[in-house]
């Protein structure tokens, strides 16, 4: 329990954070902040008017964690940079991933990281539009990454996990072999990711692919 005295913004967004990495977003209320801090709910209404406004925040220092790309690169560095960094913030917090989109351009740095990848992709040709589309599946496909890594979806409350994945995995190795031996084949890798780092790495690289394979298409047309 933290002292009355050291109740500010900054730390009850802190304990709001710490809460949804624990124990997901549905855990997360007033009440439970208030009690680390040792006061009643009625006293974080000074820093949040109610629990919407507290998980803007908590979205906002997922967004404000995130690094951001060379300006210098071309469209595939920066494209793929900036996926990796959307996706590095995000693995901080999974659990607080589906704020993320909602609030990415509240956010100065995520605003920054949109402006340049409009940039880039328009300055390859593609219509404002397209970019904006463009731009949008590269957020939500990252997020998608995040909430769906094999063996740690957020779907699944952390003190599930083990029965949940326990429960899959019986459920895939159970299926008849004549008509699913490559689900039966493929259990291990989707009920866990054995190298996260190649699973997000090799999504990212396929979807910059294809944005640059458009781009190239542009370019000739």
């Amino acid at each position: 329990m933290k002292a009355k005295n050291s109740l500010n913004r900054e730390l009850v967004v802190e304990s709001a954070l710490r809460i949804v990495d624990a124990s997901g977003l549905e855990a997360l209320t007033v009440r439970k902040v208030a009690d680390e801090f040792g006061v009643t709910p009625m006293a974080l209404y000074w820093h949040f008017s109610n629990k919407e406004a507290l998980l803007d925040a908590v979205g906002d220092a997922v967004v404000a964690g995130m690094g951001l790309p060379d300006p210098d690169l071309g469209l595939e560095g920066y494209l793929r940079d900036a996926m990796t960094a959307l996706v590095d913030a995000m693995r901080e917090h999974p659990h607080a991933t589906p704020l993320v989109p909602h609030r990415l351009l509240m956010v100065e740095a995520g605003r920054d990281l949109t402006e340049m990848t409009l940039r880039k992709l328009v300055d390859e040709g593609f219509a404002i539009d397209k970019a904006a589309a463009v731009a949008h599946y590269a957020l939500m496909m990252s997020m998608t990454l995040v909430v769906g890594e094999p063996g740690k979806e957020t779907t699944v409350k952390p003190a599930d996990r083990d029965e949940a994945l326990a429960a899959k995995m019986s459920l895939l190795q159970s299926l008849p072999e004549d008509s699913y031996p490559l689900l039966r084949a493929a259990a291990p890798s989707m009920v866990n990711c054995a190298d996260s780092d190649d699973y997000y790495g090799s999504a990212i690289d396929i979807f910059v692919a294809g944005v640059m394979a458009e781009a190239r298409a542009l370019a000739t047309s």
